[in-house]
């Protein structure tokens, strides 16, 4: 008779293995989870003249440094922008400029999903 021998064992890795992979794998976890805390923000806010308080129609309003995210004014003044940033702790307030001939241009912080009323200063 043939002595019975366990061919069903289990191989392990050695413990600074283990250890390694389970770093790696919580590394990558972590970066996954930091590179995707994207912020979408919505900002609507209105123009309006600083002596006056009318709307000021078509006014150019753009987010700071992104060429892309911008609007006009409507005839109320109004606007509406939404973009997409960073935030791993919460949404930014987004830096709007706000440019119409005639005014001096403003840069104002707004946050995210908030109304801001803008006043523009006519240039004499």
């Amino acid at each position: 008779m043939h002595a019975l021998r366990d061919t069903h064992h289990s191989q392990t890795l050695p413990p600074m293995y283990e250890m390694r992979i389970f770093t790696i794998l919580l590394t990558l976890s972590i970066l996954g989870i930091l590179t995707s805390c994207d912020c979408v923000q919505n900002v609507t806010g209105t123009v309006i003249d600083e002596q006056t308080d009318h709307s000021i129609q078509d006014a150019h309003v753009q987010i700071e440094n992104k060429k892309y995210d911008q609007a006009y004014t409507d005839e109320d003044g109004k606007f509406e922008i939404r973009s997409i940033s960073s935030g791993l702790f919460g949404c930014p307030p987004l830096s709007i400029i706000v440019n119409k001939e005639g005014y001096v241009s403003k840069k104002v912080e707004i946050d995210n999903s908030e109304h801001g009323t803008i006043k523009l200063q006519g240039i004499e």
